[in-house]
């Protein structure tokens, strides 16, 4: 993996701003024959988001949705394959909470001191509004997040999808604020490993050790076949992060 691997010219007619899951920022995104293109905000979101596919790839998980990343109208960015079906749709918990409560889940999260009870207030509720047990889902993100850095895991890319015959878990989306891959919020001047300590998570804690923990973690990850397809990434600083992460929690994986 070794990034850009494509280069696509789309036409502004296929831009769908009004759809996307970031709190980061702005996103381009186009939708064009089944696929979603999104461009770089600040930094190098898109490879980070080919770097996860990659992990989960390796990791035993078969429901997370594979990126590559590429050139989007001259700018970088990633693009991956529509996972929804026809007539499905996606609810995040953000707006299952919303519609069942009349509001904010964040904001009822953090009434409760425990981190582990807040998780498992989520997994209650999700449960009983639409009969189904995302445990293994949040023990799988959380547990990747711990790994991977991810800074951006809101209510709102934690989602379900709806069919005609009920709900069942989205696959894992959304990694593009992995690896300290935003710029703004991590300089590329600054001490990497300062950095990878100070990283704050979500949505249940901004420890993501705390969140990890409360769930363990499903994922077993195939450490030689990563470091070999690791060899192949270009960009330095990614490479760093990477190799920091895997080390670190290499008994947890």
């Amino acid at each position: 993996m070794t990034g850009k691997s494509g280069s696509y010219t789309i036409d502004e007619s296929y831009r769908r701003n009004d759809i996307g899951f970031s709190s980061l920022g702005v996103e381009n995104k186009y939708y064009k024959d089944g696929y979603w293109y999104k461009q770089d905000i600040s930094g190098y979101e898109g490879l980070a988001e080919e770097a996860c596919s990659m992990l989960l790839r390796h990791s035993g998980l078969e429901n997370y949705v594979e990126y590559e990343a590429c050139m989007i109208n001259g700018r970088s960015g990633c693009r991956s394959k529509n996972f929804l079906q026809e007539g499905e749709s996606v609810i995040t918990f953000k707006r299952l909470y919303e519609i069942a409560c009349g509001g904010d889940l964040m904001n009822r999260v953090y009434t409760i001191r425990d981190v582990g009870d807040r998780i498992r207030f989520v997994i209650d509720f999700v449960k009983e509004y639409v009969r189904l047990d995302c445990t293994s889902y949040l023990r799988n993100i959380l547990s990747f997040d711990m790994l991977t850095l991810n800074t951006d895991r809101h209510f709102h890319n934690l989602a379900l999808i709806c069919t005609e015959n009920g709900y069942r878990e989205c696959p894992i989306f959304d990694n593009g604020a992995a690896f300290l891959s935003n710029y703004g919020m991590f300089p590329p001047d600054e001490e990497l490993e300062e950095q990878i300590l100070h990283a704050a998570a979500k949505p249940f804690s901004g420890s993501f050790e705390q969140q990890a923990i409360v769930l363990g973690t499903g994922i077993r990850l195939d450490y030689e076949a990563i470091f070999q397809e690791i060899k192949k990434i270009k960009h330095a600083r990614l490479r760093a992060v990477m190799e920091y992460q895997l080390t670190r929690y290499r008994t947890f994986f």
